[in-house]
């Protein structure tokens, strides 16, 4: 893992909990010892003994000891740029594991990928696997000591391939949420007094942006869009900040939260918000906007949007066009994107039995991504791997 946040996923991350939803299913009897290498945090901790099969390793990365070392680490490398992997907190924990046993895979979930192949000495790289989870093109040293590449869709999986000298081995893992945390029922009751909460009226029409307050988002595009309608009654409701926590935030996230002071009337800036409370606010939302302007691996925002039920507005973008199709969403294009995006609103808006079609497929199509079926194209991809593995050591 990272080395940032812990598994379980106490302090969220989408490459946490969807680590967790392994843990969650996992049993001894699928034929392999699984072993999770997370951050020590109490919390984590105590869930964890829920899944007693799983191994859990923990690294200490906040103790004072590690952290000097690490210090000592970031110095070295700023200056002469080497890098140290005995002072560098996390890795140099899991390497004291790598050194007294051994793994038959190692899957690099995020973080120093690097820092994996410097502390593993002796395995194969048909051992190695890199779990990508973002559009991501690897240096020459990655390709290199990873024989495996397993992508979140077939297009960030393609695009890994691209810039690969050297054979891989291609896998696809599509991304899963724990379909009935965003399933739930909200009453009627508690719909009239959130929304009296955020001061929508009855007829508000309530456009939703979940995600990180980013550029590459393209969240003032889409709040252009709204208060550039003539119709007042369509609201827009942003939550989320810079970066996936509470008290983090940027220049970009400033210019959000201004142009909504400035069109209070039209705009609803939340900030973050609780990944265990989005089904609340996304039950007075009418439709759920993802604008982003560059090329997204597969963001599990869409499938939380599906399994809430809500019709969707996506940008034609790397594998989000993989998770949606014209039965749940209107996909536009990322050229004149305010334009487009007033054109889809306004559509939804004026169609309301076309809402309700798409919001009916949503909740069926987001049943394909729930936690059991990804757990076992999991173990699919797992045997698969260690098939191959076997194939090529008895062919040698």
């Amino acid at each position: 893992m990272g080395g940032v946040m812990p598994v379980p996923a106490v302090c969220g991350g989408a490459i946490e909990t969807l680590v967790t939803s392994i843990a969650k299913k996992y049993s001894t009897q699928d034929g392999f010892q699984l072993t999770i290498c997370s951050v020590y945090h109490p919390k984590a901790v105590e869930i964890s003994k829920q899944y007693p099969e799983v191994r859990f390793f923990w690294t200490h990365t906040r103790n004072i000891k590690y952290m000097f070392m690490h210090a000592i680490f970031l110095g070295v490398r700023m200056i002469t740029g080497k890098c140290i992997r005995p002072l560098q907190r996390h890795y140099n924990e899991i390497a004291e594991l790598f050194r007294k046993e051994k793994f038959d895979l190692i899957i690099a979930e995020g973080g120093d990928t690097q820092a994996i192949i410097d502390i593993a000495k002796g395995y194969t790289r048909d051992q190695f696997a890199n779990h990508i989870h973002i559009h991501y093109l690897p240096p020459e040293n990655i390709v290199q000591n990873y024989g495996n590449v397993i992508g979140v869709s077939e297009f960030v999986t393609k695009e890994y391939l691209k810039v690969c000298k050297m054979p891989v081995k291609p896998h696809v893992l599509k991304n899963a949420i724990d379909v009935q945390k965003f399933s739930r029922n909200v009453s009627d009751e508690q719909k009239r007094s959130i929304r009296k909460k955020l001061g929508l009226k009855e007829d508000d029409f309530v456009v939703l942006y979940v995600g990180r307050i980013m550029e590459i988002k393209g969240v003032l595009e889409l709040m252009q869009a709204v208060t550039g309608l003539e119709d007042k009654h369509i609201k827009l409701l942003i939550m989320g900040s810079a970066n996936s926590g509470k008290w983090a935030y940027s220049s970009y996230e400033r210019r959000v939260k201004k142009l909504s002071e400035q069109n209070k009337d039209r705009i609803i800036f939340t900030g973050y918000v609780d990944n265990s409370e989005v089904y609340q606010y996304a039950a007075v939302a009418d439709v759920q906007c993802l604008p982003t302007l560059i090329a997204e691996a597969a963001p599990l925002v869409v499938l939380e949007a599906m399994a809430e039920g809500l019709p969707m507005i996506v940008t034609k973008s790397g594998g989000v066009i993989e998770y949606v199709d014209d039965s749940t969403a209107l996909m536009i294009e990322q050229e004149n994107i305010i334009d487009n995006l007033k054109e889809a609103i306004c559509y939804l808006k004026k169609h309301p039995e076309a809402r309700r079609q798409m919001s009916k497929n949503a909740k069926i199509q987001s049943k394909r991504y729930n936690e059991a079926i990804y757990y076992k194209n999991f173990i699919d991809l797992i045997n698969k791997i260690m098939f191959e593995n076997m194939e090529n050591k008895n062919g040698n």
